[in-house]
């Protein structure tokens, strides 16, 4: 992050929504400088990817660092990395992602991936105050108090940046990323991309795999809500029965599945088969209508499955079941907070931040073009910050 030239002579706006977001902070006659300071790599994208994807296009100086490698986290792809190599990995995944959201500069410390909240804490306060003195930014951002979603080296590090901002002489703003819960259900949203494709959607096993690692992260980051589990159907058992109420979306992993229609004399008929990474009960969702055929595990078949809300252990089944969860109305969105809560439309940067997304293979094992827009601008196309001056 360079610091501005005194010879400078530019006037710097932003749009109105940053203009709201940086306040009193962004200078008139120099690039704001803005620092998003995380424990991990692929932190900065959920937190602030959007934003800081629009700011370094409209002429902020940006740098994201990390103060650990990551190593300790999962490793979605067995391709990427090892576990002795995922920490070096990751340094690389935060710089590719970085390049995506066109972020000036990024860095990875290395203070040991989930040994922050064990560190001494006025050690971890010593290394996070010369980076906020190297690159003096305007804003800072880093996550709330409670972490996003308790994680301990997120909660130490956005203390750390609160403590060592005190001490500084020309205090930054900051900018606590915040993840209230947004109320919509990741099935609404594939059901109505399914069912608006020409042609039935054909999917691989690694898009079924990719799904589930997004929807997952989606429900523990609130940006969706709804209930997710793995189902598992030995060969020969029902999936869906015909006639039944339709609650729950699935998308199939491993094996696969006949489609049969029940005449009304009780003849059977093959209609169809499904595979990995096709989904089934997509129709009756979209009408509110019976389950309209059979789905029959042709194998033993696993299903990745989303629903409003937990299953019904007591429910019956067949045509003289009753719905549970269906029918009634969505969970609504959180009320808007106080004055200091900022939220900032990201949907021009959705495809920077997907990218960045993406770049953090190990943790996502995502291909760009995997999981459609329709589904992902929904989740993805707002950032919400809480503001501290």
């Amino acid at each position: 992050m360079a610091h501005g030239d005194s010879t400078l002579t530019r006037t710097f706006s932003y749009p109105d929504d940053l203009a709201r977001l940086w306040g009193p902070a962004a200078p008139r006659d120099r690039p704001l400088r803005v620092l998003g300071l995380f424990a991990h790599p692929d932190d900065e994208v959920f937190c602030v990817g959007g934003t800081i994807a629009r700011a370094a296009a409209a002429g902020a100086e940006t740098a994201i660092v990390s103060l650990t490698r990551g190593e300790a986290g999962q490793i979605r792809d067995s391709a990427t990395a090892t576990r002795r190599t995922l920490g070096a990995t990751r340094v690389e995944e935060l710089g590719a992602a970085g390049a995506a959201l066109g972020v000036g500069g990024v860095r990875c410390l290395d203070l040991g991936d989930g040994y922050l909240a064990r560190m001494p804490y006025a050690d971890l306060v010593a290394q996070v105050r010369p980076i906020l003195e190297e690159y003096a930014p305007d804003v800072v951002v880093t996550f709330g108090e409670d972490g996003g979603f308790g994680h301990p080296d997120h909660i130490m590090s956005a203390r750390a940046v609160l403590t060592a901002r005190a001490q500084l002489a020309r205090p930054p703003r900051v900018l606590q990323a915040r993840f209230p819960p947004q109320g919509q259900l990741l099935l609404d949203l594939l059901v109505d991309w399914l069912v608006s494709e020409k042609l039935r959607f054909v999917g691989t096993a690694g898009f079924g795999n990719a799904l589930r690692l997004f929807a997952d992260g989606s429900s523990v980051l609130g940006f969706a809500a709804d209930h997710l589990q793995v189902q598992w159907f030995p060969v020969g058992s029902y999936v869906i029965e015909q006639g039944e109420p339709p609650n729950e979306l699935f998308c199939i992993l491993s094996g696969t599945v006949e489609i049969v229609v029940e005449d009304a004399d009780g003849g059977l008929r093959t209609v169809d088969t499904a595979g990995p990474g096709e989904f089934v009960g997509q129709d009756g969702l979209a009408t509110n209508r019976p389950r309209n055929a059979h789905v029959i595990a042709r194998d033993d078949t696993t299903c990745f499955v989303l629903a409003p809300g937990a299953r019904d252990l007591s429910a019956g089944r067949g045509t003289t079941a009753v719905a549970a969860g269906t029918g009634g109305p969505r969970p609504a969105p959180a009320p808007v907070g106080s004055a200091n809560e900022v939220t900032v439309d990201v949907s021009a940067a959705l495809d920077e931040k997907i990218a960045a997304l993406v770049a953090h293979r190990t943790q996502y094992a995502l291909d760009a073009e995997l999981l459609p827009r329709q589904v992902l601008g929904p989740l993805l196309s707002s950032e919400h910050f809480t503001v501290i001056d």
